[in-house]
C-alpha cells in the first residue's frame, strides 16, 4: 500500500434508516462518480477532471504511483455527456463507459508498464488507485464523522467483474513476487487529537481480486518496503471476499459482495494490539476513518481490467448515540 493525498469538502445527509429511529451516514462520498475526478500531471500540479459543469467538486483522487501514464495527458482523453474515459499503452480509466454496464472500469497493462520483463524483488511496481479523505483534517465528513464506538453496523456493497486479464509468462515468475491485485481499503485512524497515538493507523479492507486464488481470503501482514519502494510500515488487515462470497471473480460475471465490515474491522483493531500495533489507544472512541483508496497494483506480467458499480459504505449508528 501507499498513502496518498486527498482534498474536498462534501456535506453528507444523515438519514433515516434501518428501521425507526436507526440513523445512518454514508462513509463514502459520490459513490457513483458522478463530480468528476483529481488528478496530477507530470509536473506534479494537480487537475480537475469533469463532464457536468454544475457538478460539486470532485472527492476522488487519481494516483499512479510508479506508472509511464498519466490521467492528464490529454491526447488520451475523451468526454461524453455524463462520463469519461483515458486509454493509453499502459493504463485505462472510464468513467460511466458507454460499451458496459458500469460506474467505473480501470486496468493495468503490467506487460507493458515492466517492458516485458518480470519485476525483481525490491522493485517497485504500477498502480491506478482512486481515493478520497473521508474524516477531519479535510475529508468529506469533517468532524461529523463518526467514531467506532458511535457505529453499530457498516453495510459495504460493491458489483465488480473481471473485463480481463492477460498473463505474459516468464520463467523468473514467483507466487509470492509476481501478481495483479483488485483492492479496497479503508485506513482505520486515530483521529482523537488528545489522543497519545493521534494519527497512527491501519488498513482495513480486502482484496477483491488476485489472480493467485480463486476466492480471497484473511490475510494480515506489515506493510513493509524496500529502498526503491517505501512501504507505510503499518498493518494490513485483508480479510478479503470470501466472508461474503464463494464466487469466483475469474469469468467475466458480475460478482456482487455485501456484508456488515463493523465485526472484521474490529478484529483487525485486535490483530494490531496482538502484534504491537496502534499501542497508544485501545479505545474505539478514538478511532475514524481516515480515508478509502481503492484500485490496481500489479507486480507481474499482467494486463488487467476491472468494471465496478454499486459501491456503498453505509455506517447504521447505535441508538443512543449520535453525530
Amino acid at each position: 500500500m501507499r498513502p496518498m493525498k486527498f482534498n474536498g469538502l462534501v456535506v453528507v445527509a444523515v438519514m433515516l434508516a434501518h428501521g425507526v429511529g436507526a440513523r445512518t451516514v454514508e462513509l463514502i462520498a459520490d459513490g457513483t462518480f458522478e463530480n468528476g475526478l483529481n488528478v496530477t500531471d507530470r509536473a506534479g500540479h494537480q487537475q480537475r477532471i469533469a463532464w457536468n459543469a454544475y457538478a460539486a467538486p470532485p472527492v476522488w483522487d487519481v494516483a499512479q504511483h510508479y506508472s509511464k501514464s498519466s490521467l492528464a495527458d490529454q491526447a488520451f482523453q475523451s468526454f461524453t455527456t455524463n462520463g469519461f474515459s483515458f486509454k493509453d499503452a499502459y493504463q485505462v480509466l472510464a468513467v460511466h463507459p458507454a460499451d458496459e454496464d458500469a460506474d467505473l472500469v480501470c486496468g493495468v497493462n503490467g506487460i507493458a508498464e515492466f517492458g516485458g520483463v518480470a519485476r525483481v524483488q525490491g522493485d517497485p511496481w504500477p498502480h491506478l488507485f482512486l481515493g478520497q479523505r473521508i474524516s477531519a483534517p479535510s475529508g468529506h465528513l469533517g468532524n461529523g464523522s463518526p467514531s467506532l464506538a458511535e457505529i453499530e453496523r457498516i453495510d459495504f456493497t460493491i458489483s465488480i467483474k473481471l473485463l480481463h486479464d492477460r498473463k505474459k509468462s516468464a520463467l523468473a515468475y514467483r507466487k509470492q513476487r509476481h501478481a495483479a491485485q483488485y483492492l479496497f481499503f479503508l485506513t482505520v485512524q486515530n483521529l482523537n487529537r488528545e489522543s497519545k497515538g493521534y494519527g497512527d493507523y491501519y488498513w482495513f479492507g480486502m482484496a477483491l481480486y488476485d489472480d493467485r486464488y480463486a476466492v480471497t481470503a484473511l490475510h494480515a501482514m506489515m506493510d513493509t518496503g524496500s529502498a526503491k519502494k517505501p512501504g507505510t510500515d503499518k498493518m494490513i488487515y485483508n480479510v478479503g471476499i470470501k466472508p461474503f462470497t464463494n464466487q469466483v471473480v475469474a469469468d467475466g460475471e458480475w460478482v456482487p459482495i455485501a456484508g456488515d465490515l463493523m465485526p472484521y474491522i474490529v478484529a483487525g483493531l485486535q490483530e494490531c494490539w496482538k502484534r504491537g500495533c496502534l499501542e497508544d489507544s485501545r479505545d474505539l472512541a478514538d478511532y475514524r476513518f481516515g480515508g478509502v483508496v481503492m484500485g490496481w497494483e500489479v507486480t507481474g506480467l499482467n494486463d488487467v481490467a476491472m468494471a465496478v458499480k454499486g459501491l456503498r459504505a453505509t455506517a447504521t449508528l447505535k441508538p443512543d448515540r449520535g453525530l
